[in-house]
């Protein structure tokens, strides 16, 4: 199963800003699901209505790159930019 921590760094960055705005979501919904197969030929697994809904671990990770955004105090929607070290910070809080 592909999680969304392993493939963050070639997400297409609209994926990964609405993934940083909508952090408390538990499904990425079809649309944003089929940009990420077709951007990187990478399918998540999806449900009768195309939408991929997240795991424990994908909610976790989401929240803290989100956390890690706002500390760092950043509107880059990526991710690359953040400091190693803020990411941590915010994933033992």
């Amino acid at each position: 199963m592909t999680s969304i921590s392993i493939i963050w760094p070639r997400l297409d960055p609209t994926v990964q800003e609405w993934l940083l705005q909508n952090p408390g979501c538990v499904v990425l919904p079809r649309t944003m699901a089929n940009r990420v197969a077709t951007g990187m030929d990478e399918e998540l697994p999806v449900d009768e209505h195309g939408e991929h809904w997240f795991t424990p671990e994908d909610m976790t990770f989401l929240k803290a790159r989100r956390r890690a955004l706002d500390a760092d105090g950043s509107t880059a929607p990526t991710g690359a930019e953040a400091r190693p070290d803020v990411r941590e910070e915010a994933l033992r809080r």
